[in-house]
């Protein structure tokens, strides 16, 4: 490349998706260091190890789209009711920190002045018991994690924490230092990166999306084998037959309290501030295998000859086969 060529946004973030590939980001840490409860759904260490090993692409949800479209917007009014100056980061800069290279963190803002501290922005649709007051230390833990390695990357005393609640209700929370818990954090992402990387030892399969889809990939066809099941592989069973009694049973009681709400609700189209009972628009629908087989019809008795050759032909054209998915069943 000249040195005049320009260097395409486009471009940045391949370069900054790649450095990333190298190191453990600080919203990518959760996956290491907390308990499944108490990470998002799509955050695990085997989606984590997936993306580090270049077996699947980090993929963003309708939420975190929705946060960087608005990321901005958020930092703005967070300003504005703060009272302070801040400086916008670099989207596609990936800091590292300089006791453990292999970490790192992609900045939002930072105050402009004063401490300089990092200011994460985020876009939530309503705020819950994981969150304390407004101005306090009280955030769910996936992200205190977040800006304990801001603050590590940056060498900053304390962080803020932007959120806007339901589009419309901006609150800040405020986190300060602890250097016990950054040197957990070094020492687990360290141990992780080396079991799990450099060694190479994929981590333990779970719930989440990507551990269904790297199932999937990894065993796409069974063969004629059986395998005899391990004490540990009952207790398997055994889990997932209560979690699908509950899942039935939750079930129940969530459509008997819709319908409870229709039956009051009558032909009445919304209890405001609460819900809606409206149609959607009507649809249309075709039977093309019908149509198809009457168009036949129509056109033999209309004398037309070799109709169902031709339309053999080009039903052959458009018919694809597709590998039968395995399917796991319990016996009753």
């Amino acid at each position: 490349m000249s040195a005049t060529a320009t260097i395409t946004e486009a471009q940045r973030r391949e370069a900054w998706l790649a450095d990333r590939r190298t190191g453990i980001g600080g919203s990518e840490v959760a996956a290491i260091l907390l308990a499944p409860e108490d990470r998002p759904s799509w955050c695990s260490p085997l989606k984590l190890w997936l993306e580090k090993r270049g077996l699947a692409e980090a993929a963003e949800n309708n939420a975190m789209r929705a946060g960087k479209r608005f990321e901005r917007s958020i930092l703005e009014l967070y300003a504005e009711t703060r009272g302070v100056a801040i400086t916008f980061a670099d989207p596609w800069e990936f800091v590292r920190d300089k006791q453990l290279p292999i970490l790192g963190a992609s900045l939002d803002a930072r105050w402009a002045e004063g401490d300089r501290r990092p200011v994460d922005a985020k876009n939530i649709r309503f705020k819950d018991a994981k969150w304390g007051d407004a101005g306090s230390e009280q955030i769910p833990l996936y992200y205190a994690c977040q800006l304990a390695v801001q603050m590590m990357v940056t060498g900053t005393e304390v962080s803020d924490l932007a959120v806007l609640f339901s589009g419309q209700d901006m609150e800040w929370f405020t986190v300060y230092r602890d250097l016990e818990i950054e040197a957990i954090i070094r020492a687990r992402v360290a141990a992780w990166w080396e079991r799990h990387i450099v060694q190479g030892h994929q981590p333990d399969v779970d719930g989440t999306d990507a551990a269904t889809e790297f199932l999937r990939k990894r065993f796409p066809k069974a063969t004629e084998a059986v395998v005899t099941a391990t004490p540990e592989v009952m207790a398997w069973v055994e889990q997932r037959k209560q979690a699908y009694a509950a899942e039935q049973a939750a079930k129940l009681a969530r459509t008997e309290a819709e319908n409870r709400i229709k039956a009051f609700m009558g032909d009445a189209q919304a209890i405001p501030g609460v819900c809606t009972w409206q149609n959607n628009r009507s649809t249309e629908v075709t039977n093309y295998e019908g149509a198809y087989l009457e168009l036949i019809s129509v056109l033999e008795k209309k004398g037309v000859t070799g109709v169902r050759q031709v339309a053999k032909d080009v039903l052959d054209q458009f018919t694809t086969t597709t590998p039968g998915a395995r399917v796991l069943r319990f016996a009753k």
